[in-house]
């Protein structure tokens, strides 16, 4: 009886030491999702009056999103726009709210809309003219990511002192 146990404890034992060397560590499987933190806008202008609102102002949405309008009229006429208008004139309260901050597509150079992308790039959201530019963005090897963001950048700071010439 004694003979047994001590048998199998010893299979135990070996087994316990063999299984490390079969099973290499595996770095961690577990899943991280980095979610965009919103910025908070100093002042939010009404997208149909152009006059400062406030969260007690009219709602109108854009997706999910709410736009602050100046009034009950205002906000019925913003939710009467076809979508792109509405993408386009929603741009200054959407953006914030998904944590964007810039203004131009990393990869087409087109002025963003509410219907902006947005992608964790290096703990920085960067906002991308659609979907499709940002999957696109993703699927760049890590190496091109980084050179896209930085001919963005500089193409970026080109036209700041450009427009800073030119005033």
């Amino acid at each position: 009886m004694q003979r047994t146990t001590f048998a199998v404890a010893a299979t135990v034992l070996c087994s316990a030491l063999a299984l490390p060397a079969c099973n290499p560590a595996v770095k961690s499987t577990k899943v991280t999702i980095e979610v965009p933190a919103p910025i908070v806008p100093a002042e939010r202008l009404c997208p149909i009056m152009g006059e400062p609102v406030t969260e007690l102002d009219e709602v109108a949405y854009f997706e999910s999103y709410p736009i602050y309008c100046k009034g009950r009229d205002s906000a019925r006429q913003f939710a009467s726009l076809e979508y792109s208008k509405r993408a386009r004139y929603g741009a200054d309260q959407v953006l914030p709210q998904k944590g964007i901050a810039n203004l131009t597509c990393p990869i087409t150079g087109e002025t963003l809309t509410a219907g902006a992308a947005a992608v964790v790039y290096q703990g920085r959201t960067i906002g991308f003219a659609s979907p499709a530019d940002a999957s696109q963005f993703r699927a760049l090897k890590p190496e091109r990511q980084e050179r896209t963001i930085s001919q963005w950048q500089e193409s970026e700071a080109e036209a700041v002192r450009g427009s800073g010439a030119s005033a």
